[in-house]
């Protein structure tokens, strides 16, 4: 299994998240109003980008962009 990995930052009310290893010129941002919900969008977005319809087959590791209080996940 691949993993993927992915910095989300607070940007007003939403989690901003970059997915890092993805092709070049390909999107690779998403987001989500929660960090659940910006970890569930950037799981897709890896499955729509390579084509992959089998969600077992990779996985998507998310962290805050910085160790500061502001980026601190909340579900």
């Amino acid at each position: 299994m691949i993993t993927y990995k992915a910095t989300a930052e607070r940007r007003g009310p939403l989690w901003v998240v970059r997915v890092g290893g993805l092709p070049e010129g390909e999107q690779n941002t998403t987001q989500g109003l929660t960090w659940t919900e910006a970890h569930e969008n950037a799981r897709d977005l890896v499955g729509l980008v390579l084509g992959i319809d089998d969600p077992a087959a990779y996985a998507v590791e998310l962290r805050p962009a910085e160790a500061s209080g502001e980026n601190t996940p909340t579900r």
